[in-house]
């Protein structure tokens, strides 16, 4: 039953080292400057993978309040005293400039940047040309663009850094454009999409691909509006035939679900049978159930909101059932009760991270650190399609429709009345049609506040929340700005 687990976990240990038993080796995630060798940079390349996981407040806490809980389809959760100042920045947009999980956020983005630099760095500075290196280099270019893609969403204006960080001064940059940040952030993924491999097979679970390079491509293209060139670069994912989506939706958030053929990204994470071997960050343990004894499963932030709950579904959607995990009700999954609130204190909890008790008892570990991070997905490629055919008008309104029921196909999993095909060819119901879709589809998966504030729509629905214009943007840690010693200005808006 767990053979998948042990050859994932082959894998993440060669990335992320750490085992006794690869203490007589060099782990390869932590080359050295000595190693200046095609060998040593893939051993950079493979600790990408491990930062991705380990740096803190790049997958983990932190990246939940910006991503997930300024939505009005999650809230702060656990009790009401735990972080409530965090509290008042996401869920009622009263930011701050200064806060020990903000300033995680930037400065681990920026760390994981300079990892990518580094990389790139070797492979140039080499003039390493082999197929080994080329692959690194588009690894490392993937990565630096996913990690600007996250900085210019959440503060706009940011310093580019392409180059080596040696030293201090070496990082210290002004904020650059907006339209230079995603011309960066284009040229890295397109980079990755020529110099990538479609597959790597069952030998490397979870590297990036051709296509998980254009499937990031094709999103920056969509927030940009960039109709035509969002199409090609999803359409470049879907006609590859490496992704289908899974028949039932509820199973890709399974353990089993891992690394399927539904998966564009994932953060690996791992842990054996008997728990003996624990290699994760606590983004699953923050969102677990907060309770007590064998319902201990959490912190209980992050949690689907009362709004999400009453109006983010059509009547019968599946996928509800596959989001939210009720207090005091069946948990519909694994025959197992959720005690009532109270004494829990939320009535909901994210399914999406909900674990199989068996595993729980067999491990010793409640908290579910072995669930991956699922980053992004082929449904979201083939939406990113919907929406930008049907925003090219004529006859892309045909072709957004043949994209879009795919996903409510799979969605009603045969239940008859259902989610049923739309058909309308008006682009704008078309396009309502696809935003309600997006909404169901990822709810509590870190798309719903950025694709409100992309379609215009996020003083309407989080203006009564205190959301205003300029929080489409937060403000640039004080810390930073105060390090730079002047050469880094803080976001007009927030003076």
């Amino acid at each position: 039953m767990y053979l998948k687990h042990f050859l994932a976990a082959v894998f993440i240990v060669l990335l992320f080292g750490g085992c006794d038993k690869f203490l007589d080796r060099k782990p390869l995630g932590n080359a050295t400057e000595g190693d200046l060798s095609q060998g040593g940079v893939e051993g950079k390349a493979f600790g990408l993978y491990g930062g991705l996981r380990s740096t803190d407040g790049l997958t983990n806490f932190a990246s939940l309040w910006f991503k997930s809980m300024r939505s009005d389809d999650a809230s702060k959760g656990s009790t009401t005293g735990d972080l409530a100042d965090a509290g008042q920045m996401m869920d009622n947009f009263q930011y701050a400039k200064d806060h020990w999980l903000l300033n995680g956020y930037w400065t681990a983005h920026f760390t994981f940047i300079n990892s990518c630099n580094d990389v790139i760095h070797d492979v140039d500075s080499l003039k390493l040309t082999d197929p080994g290196s080329i692959i690194n280099r588009a690894e490392a270019t993937y990565f630096r663009a996913w990690a600007y893609f996250d900085l210019v969403r959440d503060y706009g204006e940011v310093p580019i850094i392409t180059t080596k960080v040696n030293t201090p001064t070496d990082g210290n940059k002004p904020k650059s454009p907006v339209a230079q940040v995603y011309a960066l952030i284009e040229s890295d993924l397109a980079f990755a999409a020529l110099n990538l491999p479609p597959s790597w097979g069952a030998q490397y679970p979870g590297r990036v691909t051709k296509g998980t390079a254009n499937a990031l491509l094709a999103k920056v293209y969509l927030y940009r509006q960039n109709w035509g060139a969002a199409l090609g670069a999803a359409e470049a994912v879907i006609n590859s035939g490496q992704y289908e989506l899974l028949p039932n939706y509820g199973d890709y958030f399974k353990e089993s679900g891992e690394n399927s053929k539904e998966s564009i990204l994932e953060v690996q994470m791992y842990v054996n049978t008997n728990g003996s071997q624990n290699i994760s960050n606590n983004f699953n343990e923050v969102q677990g159930v907060r309770g007590s004894g064998t319902w201990d499963l959490g912190w209980g932030f992050n949690v689907p909101s009362a709004e999400l709950e009453a109006n983010g579904f059509d009547a019968g959607d599946p996928r509800k059932s596959a989001t939210i995990l009720y207090s005091g009700q069946p948990d519909g999954i694994y025959g197992q009760t959720v005690p009532a609130a109270p004494p829990l204190v939320q009535p909901f909890w994210n399914k999406k991270v909900y674990t199989d008790p068996v595993r729980r008892l067999q491990t010793g570990i409640r908290n579910a650190p072995w669930l991956n991070i699922r980053l992004m997905r082929y449904s979201d490629v083939l939406l990113i399609a919907a929406e930008a055919a049907n925003e090219t008008g004529g006859a892309g309104t045909t072709k957004a429709l043949t994209y879009l029921n795919q996903v409510r196909a799979r969605a009603r999993g045969g239940a008859v009345g259902v989610l049923p095909p739309i058909t309308t060819t008006v682009q704008a119901q078309i396009r309502t049609a696809i935003k309600r879709e997006r909404r169901a589809e990822f709810a509590m998966e870190f798309e719903r506040f950025y694709d409100l504030v992309r379609w215009g729509d996020a003083l309407a629905v989080l203006g009564p929340l205190g959301y205003t214009n300029r929080h489409r943007f937060y403000p640039i840690p004080q810390l930073a700005i105060d390090r730079s010693g002047g050469i880094l200005v803080q976001n007009p808006e927030w003076p």
